[in-house]
């Protein structure tokens, strides 16, 4: 893969977000432009495998194996990181949130009022199926394929991954903790790059990813609806 693709596949997420959020100041159109990143640079890439009768990248987009290990690990990882974020936010939360000034910005995003459940199961279902198909599944099998070394693909998608999370941690949180928090998205990341290379499927850390954004919407729910 050339320089460029790879740049495209590494940025393409980011400035997604930038257009949507910073740009539009909407989640709802946010939403739209980076999953329907997410989704259709795979899905093109399976579509083009399949015209060409190349060797089509299916594990990567209808991962089928589900091994037992893999879903308690990812459960169990899960409810960990489901307990740490809540009982962080319920200890600390005085500290990086501007309560009001964070429920006010979020209403210029459009992230509250009637259609803030749909957006809450995005974030539950949608988010974690197409961030980890996307990033566990297809870009790093492309470097891997690639012949780049395992551990260095997992810490590169980890990082393209955290990038673009700065662009929504910054502004929700208060200094100086804002540019702390994307060191645990960073982590994370590396844990379900692990996942996925070691149980070769997706679903551990599909259901790992859903219980940690399911401890984000509890903060939510617990300080901005």
């Amino acid at each position: 893969m050339d320089r460029f693709k790879l740049a495209m596949l590494f940025l393409g997420p980011t400035v997604m977000i930038a257009a949507g959020l910073q740009g539009m100041h909407s989640v709802p159109l946010t939403f739209a432009l980076f999953y329907g990143w997410l989704l259709l640079v795979p899905l093109g890439s399976y579509v083009l495998h399949r015209r060409t009768g190349a060797r089509a990248d299916s594990q990567v987009l209808t991962e089928r194996k589900r091994q037992k290990t893999d879903i308690l690990l990812g459960i169990g990882s899960g409810a960990a990181f489901f307990g740490a974020i809540v009982a962080a936010a319920v200890q600390f939360h005085p500290l990086f949130l501007d309560i009001p000034r964070l429920k006010g910005l979020l209403q210029a995003w459009h992230f509250s009022g009637e259609h803030t459940i749909w957006l809450v199961l995005v974030l539950l279902v949608l988010n974690p199926l197409l961030e980890e198909t996307y990033w566990r599944g297809y870009v790093l099998r492309k470097l891997t394929d690639g012949k780049v070394r395992p551990s260095m693909a997992v810490f590169l998608t980890s990082l393209f991954y955290s990038l673009y999370h700065v662009l929504s941690i910054v502004p929700i949180f208060e200094r100086p903790w804002n540019i702390g928090l994307v060191l645990p998205v960073f982590a994370a990341g590396l844990f379900w790059g692990w996942m996925r290379l070691r149980h070769a499927s997706l679903t551990g850390s599909v259901l790992s990813h859903s219980f940690a954004d399911a401890g984000i919407m509890c903060i939510y729910f617990l300080y901005l609806s």
